[in-house]
């Protein structure tokens, strides 16, 4: 019986390894009689793990046109590559001095080669002895792996993961957690993805902290790069397709312009050379000119093949109803079959339950699908399936393939995902939408005819398929402010390293807009502060203080034009932003003046007893924590502790809410570095504790929104603990700091570097007391290097951080003690700044 497996029971998240070969549909007692070597789970697994097929491949001559290219075949023999298959080798090989557990990432553009790489490196090491799996996003039984085969696989384990930015992030965590992937001896895990972002940065971190794995990656460049290695790369592959393919004459085969740029990926040379070959037979044939030219003529020869099953009784689906599937499996599929049930019911492709059934048996004949139980295989290669999509839809000039009347219905229906459980719908949109971003951003009217209106009509799909997706989206031409201004209310609210950039260029072009418009000055207090949150948390200091300074100026053009509660409010949120501001470019008596006006304008609204009290204390409690921090800056302890613990008192006094505990937790951080400036250190480290243990929490529900703040804490932390002595738990609270924001760099180098310099150089604190000569001078170098590139650009901001660096370099070059190691309190941030 099929069931909705979305909706099923968690896994119990019990696992014996080395037991039995059993596997239960969800959590329940299990039984094994006798020994039975393998594992059992019980639970529903979230992924599937396969051997990678080791026998004889299909017989090219059987093969399609179209197949011809799938990399899965291997018609065409592999070439080139050697610096990445002697640099995968390398990473494959174990050594003593390398870790047992490690993880690679692939990624590239679709058509690149990177599945054929990984197939070829795949076989390779099998043939050294390494049992190899290929892991798919499948919640079905996973297949067996017979004990002999284990048994011959003597030097580890490999196991390959095919588009990594397909996989949600939870299903990612577990396949990492698998057993299978923690027996002894080493472990290789090679991820391929079109394109890396947060996903990629979060689990990095993730697999190295959480882990301890050894984690890499590289960009897979372009496989012909010159005219010359593209000649040689057509000709071979004409001279194997023509072995193939009847009638052919390899000396009629013309090549193209091989000098253009289009040609030089592996696919676009592959597709060149089979078409070529497809035509030579026939010279009063026109040899397709363009890619486009050369992807129709193949999806022509699609329709026929369609058309011959169906006319010899092979299938009972028509052609449009074939050719609607055709499409939904490029949006959606490959997916199993439950799934392919709801999202084929959704497009409205079949009208009933066993009509449904049969159109999914017959796409699976024209398509088989690659995994047993799953269906709606999409073309392949990639870049046909999505040339496929350009051509369906009306609105290009290619006049020799009509558009299909019926498929901007197709696509709109599969992006409602009306009909389908809520984790479905989740999973089925994000793909349809990365599929049409990728796809708008080659065919212009891909964007007008259908992405660009469905996000009108529903601009929840803005943040659906993540931020790398919504920014290809931004970049389209047609992208207006209208569309902006539709999409701006499902942003995140606050920093998101996931969508802080692209929030940031949607927020600056309304900002513009809209205050060209000359509004009041409330309105336009309001536009400032927003930009001005949108660019700190993007990492360009210079303009949010700049946008502040605006704000400011409106907030008092505002309570000068009417003095209320709500201007009030207005100018003292401007003042409380403006002092962070002031405060990242170390402008300290500045910052502090602009915090002190803010809690004097916010503490008489929190006292009345009105309505907004609340929201007033809240607010008052953030401006108090900002103030105790400026305090601290000009070495004012008394007073920031006692601001410190007014903020404290505030946030804990009201009810529990998550803005509470977000201000509690940076109130609690702060607090901690004003009690180590008073000598109270033990006191101290357990405050930070507290803070960490809240910014640990939300940042395990959401990484992408609270990491940073862990980092900042866990910086706090290691200071604490290096003041009472405690060297190595402060070196592993600073490491644990410096991985965060390694990988937040990477994100945001201009947000997050200068933290990522600062821990640094206090870790470069504690390695040198330990005795660490060699590490500590490294990680100040680091720093160094950081301070040295931001203070050339603002030397009033960073010259003393830079002078106290080179100071410590000396020092260390000197073997002697190094001056100040010690010094980087960056506090927390205030979560609503």
């Amino acid at each position: 019986m099929n069931r909705d497996r979305s909706d099923a029971p968690a896994p119990a998240g019990y696992a014996l390894t080395n037991t039995g070969d059993a596997w239960t549909d969800a959590p329940a007692s299990i039984a094994i009689s006798g020994l039975v070597h393998g594992d059992v789970t019980l639970g529903l697994p979230r992924y599937r793990l396969t051997a990678l097929a080791g026998g004889a491949a299909r017989p090219a001559e059987t093969l399609r046109l179209a197949e011809l290219l799938d990399a899965r075949h291997r018609v065409v023999p592999f070439l080139g590559r050697d610096e990445e298959q002697r640099a995968l080798g390398e990473w494959l090989t174990a050594r003593r001095d390398r870790p047992d557990r490690a993880v690679q990432l692939i990624h590239a553009p679709g058509g690149q080669g990177k599945t054929r790489l990984a197939d070829q490196f795949a076989d390779t090491a099998r043939k050294a002895g390494w049992e190899v799996l290929r892991a798919y996003l499948d919640p079905g039984e996973p297949d067996r792996v017979g004990t002999a085969d284990r048994r011959r696989a003597t030097a580890g384990l490999l196991v390959l993961v095919d588009y990594g930015d397909w996989w949600p992030g939870s299903d990612l965590r577990a396949l990492f957690t698998d057993p299978r992937l923690h027996r002894e001896g080493p472990v290789r895990v090679l991820v391929l993805a079109r394109a890396v972002g947060y996903w990629w940065q979060a689990l990095r971190h993730w697999l190295r902290a959480t882990l301890g794995m050894a984690v890499d990656e590289f960009e897979l460049t372009p496989l012909a790069p010159d005219a010359d290695a593209r000649e040689r790369l057509f000709h071979a592959a004409a001279a194997r397709f023509a072995a193939l393919i009847s009638h052919s004459r390899i000396d009629a085969v013309r090549a193209p312009d091989l000098s253009d740029p289009a040609y030089g990926s592996a696919l676009s040379l592959q597709l060149a050379a089979l078409v070529a070959v497809a035509v030579s037979h026939d010279r009063t044939l026109r040899v397709p000119a363009t890619l486009v030219d050369m992807f129709g003529y193949l999806l022509d020869r699609e329709v026929a093949h369609w058309r011959q099953l169906l006319a010899g009784d092979a299938v009972t689906t028509g052609v449009e109803q074939l050719d609607r599937a055709v499409l939904v499996a490029i949006l959606a599929g490959p997916v199993p079959y439950y799934v392919g049930q709801s999202v084929a019911g959704c497009a409205g492709v079949g009208s009933e339950p066993g009509r449904v059934a049969q159109l999914l048996a017959d796409h699976s004949i024209c398509y088989p699908p690659r995994n047993a139980g799953w269906v709606l295989e999409p073309l392949q290669p990639d870049r046909l399936g999505e040339a496929y999509l350009a051509l369906a839809l009306p609105g290009h000039r290619w006049s020799s393939y009509a558009p299909k009347p019926w498929a901007v219905g197709v696509v709109r229906a599969v992006l409602s995902g009306a009909g389908m459980s809520t984790a479905q719908a989740a999973r089925v949109r994000a793909g349809a939408l990365t599929v049409l971003a990728e796809v708008a951003a080659g065919w212009p009217h891909v964007a007008t005819t259908v992405l660009l209106p469905a996000l009108r009509d529903d601009p929840t799909l803005a943040t659906a398929a993540g931020g790398a997706v919504l920014a290809k989206i931004v970049d389209l031409p047609d992208v207006d402010v209208e569309l902006l201004a539709r999409i701006e209310p499902f942003l995140p609210p606050r920093r998101h390293v996931d969508f802080d950039n692209v929030a940031c260029e949607v927020v600056a072009r309304l900002a513009a807009d809209r205050l060209a418009r000359n509004p009041d000055p409330v309105e336009r207090a309001r536009l400032h502060i927003a930009y001005g949150r949108r660019l700190a948390n993007a990492g360009d200091r210079r303009a949010a203080l700049a946008q502040t300074d605006l704000a400011v100026a409106a907030g008092n053009a505002a309570v000068a034009a009417t003095a209320s509660p709500e201007t009030f409010a207005l100018l003292a949120m401007a003042l409380h932003l403006r002092a962070h501001r002031l405060a990242a470019l170390t402008r300290y008596p500045a910052a502090l003046a602009s915090a002190r006006r803010a809690v004097d304008l916010l503490t008489p609204l929190a006292e009345d007893p009105g309505d907004e009290a609340e929201s007033y204390r809240w607010a008052l409690a953030e401006a108090l924590d900002n103030l105790a921090l400026r305090l601290s800056h000009v070495k004012r302890h008394d007073e920031a502790e006692e601001a410190g613990r007014r903020a404290v008192e505030l946030f804990t006094a009201g009810r529990r809410s998550a803005r509470g505990e977000r201000g509690l937790a940076g109130a609690f951080a702060n607090l901690a570095v004003i009690e180590a400036h008073r000598g109270r250190r033990e006191e101290a480290l357990a405050t930070v504790r507290e803070a960490e243990r809240i910014w640990r929490r939300l940042s395990h529900d959401e990484p992408s929104v609270y990491r940073p703040e862990l980092a900042l804490a866990l910086n706090t932390v290691s200071l604490r603990h290096a003041e009472l002595g405690q060297l190595n738990a402060a070196v592993t609270a600073a490491e644990e700091s410096v991985g965060i924001l390694r990988d937040l760099v990477r994100a945001n180098a201009a947000a997050f570097e200068l933290d990522l310099a600062a821990v640094l150089a206090n870790l470069s604190g504690h390695l040198w007391q330990l005795d660490r000569r060699t590490e500590a001078f490294q990680c100040n170098a680091e720093a160094e290097e950081v301070f040295g590139r931001w203070g050339g650009a603002n030397p009033q901001a960073f010259s003393l951080h830079l002078r106290r660096l080179r100071e410590n370099i000396k020092a260390m070059l000197a073997t002697q003690s190094p001056v100040d190691l010690r010094r980087w309190e960056l506090g927390a941030q205030s979560f609503n700044s």
